[in-house]
């Protein structure tokens, strides 16, 4: 995430809360959470907001990131599940059955929860991640042109 990305949502935590960041408060929580996207920063801010009186530290705020960025994993997961992508082989055998679908779906589980995601599943989640967000998109602006 940017720096610039950075300071607007913490300005957004500030207001929530009250509370002005100092330069050095600032760059002490950047140094930790610059590793997020801003879309992940942000949903964590907003659950925090929601679900807390008093402003987070930042070991909550990595602590929310870090559940932010599993459940997205997750969800993509699911609709990689849902598109048949558990169900295709990679090698040349013929496709694979539901039981076998499911059982790799969750093994990609018990590796995104762990942090353990292999490389290439990483690439696959990225790829799906993408296609998730064009349909989504492309759902939305079908609803909007039916209206």
């Amino acid at each position: 995430m940017k720096l610039e990305e950075f300071t607007k949502a913490l300005s957004y935590l500030g207001l929530a809360y009250d509370k002005t960041y100092t330069q050095l408060e600032t760059s002490m929580m950047y140094d930790f959470l610059k590793e997020y996207n801003y879309e992940t920063f942000t949903t964590a801010i907003k659950n925090i907001i929601r679900t807390s009186t008093f402003a987070p530290k930042i070991a909550d705020l990595i602590k929310e990131c870090d559940n932010c960025r599993t459940s997205k994993k997750n969800e993509v997961a699911k609709f990689m599940l849902d598109e048949g992508y558990f169900n295709i082989s990679r090698c040349n055998y013929p496709r694979l059955s539901d039981e076998h679908a499911y059982r790799n779906y969750n093994k990609t589980l018990m590796w995104i929860e762990r942090g353990t995601v292999p490389d290439w599943l990483q690439e696959d989640i990225n790829y799906y991640y993408l296609k998730m967000k064009n349909k989504a998109l492309g759902n939305s602006q079908q609803a909007l042109l039916e209206d």
